[in-house]
């Protein structure tokens, strides 16, 4: 079972990168959704935001400060990148200092490459930054993607639960159970007068729900079919119609 920390770059009042996103803003959502997301992997996680830090040098020191009192096996920061503004696609890159942590960055840039769209910048050595030199574990920094490339920005946002899910996936080195799926039904009326059926065609237009009013041949006595019903839905249109004691039935 892995052990780690994960934090977010910067702080509550140590502005990062921004742009199109803020990368203070954004790196808070994903420590916490990555975070989740291990945890449910069965890791033992730390998550970590800086929020009383004034000036750079204390927010590192701060940040690392937090790291190294956990037990822990590997330590992460995660940030956003920044350049100049612009259109193009820039990607994601995973900095490290050391062999272990390499061997990580590459893993992980690889697989938010491959969950997002985003462009692989792959694992860059970095002997300068003070979060890889003061971290006394392995140690990644993540730059998920650029806060001032439009491309990367759209991507990020629509693709935001399958990058950090990527990323508590290498991590743990397990997956992530699929989502299950949800099985629709249809549920039948009858017996209905016509106020009975303005009645469920307003409920139904409301609720952007599909239905289906179909008569008899003498035009008499409608029934409303409604399919595609999730299980949630299904609940609450029978409470619906068992509140106004109509019959109905399930498909």
């Amino acid at each position: 079972m892995v052990k780690l920390v994960i934090s977010s770059g910067h702080g509550k009042y140590v502005s990062g990168a921004n742009s199109y996103i803020n990368e203070v803003t954004e790196a808070r959502k994903i420590v916490s959704k990555v975070a989740d997301y291990l945890k449910e992997l069965g890791c033992t996680v730390y998550e970590f935001h800086d929020n009383t830090s004034k000036t750079q040098s204390e927010n590192i020191h701060t940040i690392v400060r937090y790291h190294n009192t956990k037990s822990r096996d590997l330590d992460i920061s995660i940030h956003l990148n920044a350049a100049s503004k612009t259109n193009d696609p820039r990607g994601v890159e995973v900095l490290y200092i050391s062999e272990s942590g390499r061997e990580i960055a590459e893993k992980v840039a690889s697989a938010v490459a491959k969950a997002s769209g985003l462009k692989n910048r792959g694992a860059k050595k970095r002997t300068n930054l003070g979060f890889l030199n003061g971290t006394k574990k392995t140690a990644i920094l993540i730059e998920v993607c650029f806060v001032d490339s439009k491309a990367d920005v759209v991507l990020y946002k629509s693709k935001f639960d399958e990058i950090c899910k990527a990323i508590a996936e290498i991590i743990s080195g397990k997956k992530l159970p699929e989502p299950k799926q949800e099985e629709s039904v249809q549920i039948q009326t009858g017996g209905l007068t016509a106020d009975m059926v303005k009645e469920i065609a307003a409920y139904f237009i409301d609720k952007k729900w599909w239905a289906q009013v179909q008569f008899k041949s003498d035009g008499e006595n409608p029934t409303a079919l409604s399919g595609g019903l999730s299980p949630e839905n299904r609940k609450e249109y029978e409470a619906w119609l068992q509140k106004r004691n109509w019959w109905y039935k399930v498909l």
